[in-house]
């Protein structure tokens, strides 16, 4: 998986290696930071908000746990010899290391995908459920004979018959091949959720540039394939072994820990939308008691929803607990009046329209009455 032959392997021992261990550690480790924060705040909009965690994102939390334990091997592997110097060699710890850390990467990468995968499961109709199943169950499996791999002997390779492999061989160059051949399965995963949204969303009746704007923040992870594809092409003209072979190296774990990362961090990104628009009306909040206005802006939300009939109607000063047992507490007003767009797989909309109020001692105070399909309803975000 990494552009690391074993340095046992034809190595020259008289050749002075660039050791790029501060290099990796700032991009490994910033990358690293900015998925936490993005996942820290989605998890905490989602609590705060009681819309309550789903099984998309626990898996997002477990991928989060494999980018941890990779980085932090990864950097310990720099930091105890993984570039030799001297003529110094490879010892089984540092092989075992390797192993363990290109494992984890793998299912790093395979989990983040599915917790993607899984929210999409929310949003769809049978038929598309079924292709998603499909994408999922495929990614598990090849991640799972890839880390079998990872740990199999290869054939009339002596420097790999050690005590710590798997009792069995396999051909060197279908290895490589098929692990290649994982990293492109992935890729194309990445384009095919990506593609989802839109299919989802674009016979669903609403203002157009709000469609874009929604389909375009969930197929974010784009962005991750194509950087995904850059990293397969670059690791394509091979690695030869001069005094920067290692610093090379150290850029492709960069590049991979920016797949789980980017993963995890593009996901959380529509979520904090409505965190954002909160934040966004406390710095507004005094320009418009000020101005004794109305102001009107639109936002949206997903939800999954049964079909039934309800009206709710609620203040923003009101407590959410006294909501609990009608269904109000999953909406969450916050002063929005929220119109529901519904399409014919149960999948829908909510387009919300801040509204100004009488004015009260200063405060401007709203009050909005929500329409709500469903006594349940669950957010997508």
């Amino acid at each position: 998986m990494w552009l690391r032959p074993r340095a046992s392997d034809g190595a020259d021992s008289i050749t002075n290696y660039v050791n790029p261990e501060k290099e990796l550690n700032a991009g490994l480790w910033s990358l690293f930071t900015g998925a936490t924060l993005f996942l820290v705040l989605r998890l905490y909009c989602k609590i705060t908000r009681r819309h309550g965690l789903w099984y998309d994102d626990y898996i997002l939390v477990l991928a989060w746990s494999m980018l941890l334990l990779t980085d932090a091997m990864i950097s310990h592997q720099y930091a105890t010899g993984y570039v030799p110097t001297n003529g110094s060699k490879w010892d089984d710890r540092m092989h075992i290391l390797i192993n363990i850390s290109s494992c984890t990467n793998v299912l790093g990468q395979t989990w983040s995908k599915t917790a993607f995968g899984v929210t999409l499961l929310k949003l769809t109709n049978r038929y598309q459920q079924w292709i998603i199943w499909f994408c999922i169950i495929t990614m598990n499996l090849w991640m799972v004979v890839k880390v079998v791999f990872q740990w199999a002997k290869l054939c009339d390779e002596k420097s790999y018959d050690v005590s710590y492999r798997l009792d069995f061989c396999i051909d060197k160059t279908f290895r490589s091949d098929f692990k290649e051949a994982g990293n492109i399965y992935n890729i194309i995963m990445d384009f095919v959720f990506a593609f989802f949204p839109w299919w989802i969303t674009w016979k669903i009746d609403m203002r157009k540039s709000e469609k874009i704007g929604l389909c375009v923040a969930m197929s974010l992870g784009v962005i991750v394939a194509v950087v995904a594809a850059i990293r397969v092409a670059w690791k394509d003209e091979g690695n030869k072994r001069d005094p920067y072979y290692y610093q090379r190296n150290g850029i492709s774990n960069v590049w991979y820990s920016s797949e789980v990362a980017g993963t995890i961090l593009v996901q959380c990104i529509p979520v904090l939308r409505p965190f954002l628009r909160e934040v966004q009306r406390s710095f507004t909040s005094k320009r418009l008691a000020s101005e004794g206005g109305t102001d009107h802006e639109r936002s949206w939300a997903w939800t999954v929803s049964r079909k039934q009939d309800s009206t709710i109607s609620s203040y923003p000063h009101m407590d959410l607990k006294a909501l609990e047992g009608t269904g109000g507490t999953n909406g969450l007003n916050f002063g929005f009046n929220e119109t529901k767009i519904s399409s014919n797989s149960g999948l829908e909309l909510e387009t919300i329209q801040e509204l100004g109020g009488e004015e009260k001692g200063g405060v401007t105070r709203g009050r909005s009455v929500r329409t709500v399909t469903s006594k349940r309803s669950e957010h997508f975000f």
